[in-house]
């Protein structure tokens, strides 16, 4: 983007591709119709800080290799075209910088997961009261177990 911002769907598989630890739990074949959607949205801290960090790497060897380029001259356009990409992957950095900087301020999987199913507050004895024909609105849509029943 004109900010700066790399291209969402870059940044979706390369969460995908940084998946491990903790996260891994994700890639169990329960999840294997939703992992991809999982993956528009930061996962968890660790996988975002990877993810940052490989883009990062891969603008500032980029940038070295334009120091590197041994036809500093040619003809203007040429130029002009590296310019472009320079400045292109400067944004790119000063973004990865600033979002490195919030990784603490985002949600990740695991808080929106704990608020689709309403048990990001806290209990009160109030929850015990509700009745048992009320819509609870707790965006649960499976049944328990996923009630895929091959009888």
């Amino acid at each position: 983007g004109q900010d700066g911002e790399p291209d969402p769907s870059l940044v979706q598989f390369m969460r995908l591709c940084y998946l491990g630890g903790t996260d891994a739990f994700l890639l169990e074949s329960i999840f294997r119709k939703d992992v991809w959607g999982f993956m528009s949205m930061p996962v968890s801290e660790q996988n975002e800080m990877k993810v940052v960090n490989a883009i990062s790497e891969a603008c500032e060897t980029a940038l070295k290799e334009f120091d590197e380029c041994p036809d500093k001259e040619g003809p203007e356009i040429c130029q002009r075209v590296r310019d472009s990409e320079r400045a292109a992957l400067d944004k790119t950095l000063s973004f990865l910088k600033r979002e490195k900087e919030a990784l603490d301020l985002k949600e990740y999987y695991q808080e929106r997961r704990l608020k689709d199913l309403g048990l990001d507050s806290d209990w009160s004895p109030e929850d015990e009261m509700m009745g048992e024909d009320m819509d609870l609105g707790y965006g649960q849509t499976r049944a328990p177990g996923g009630a895929d029943y091959d009888w």
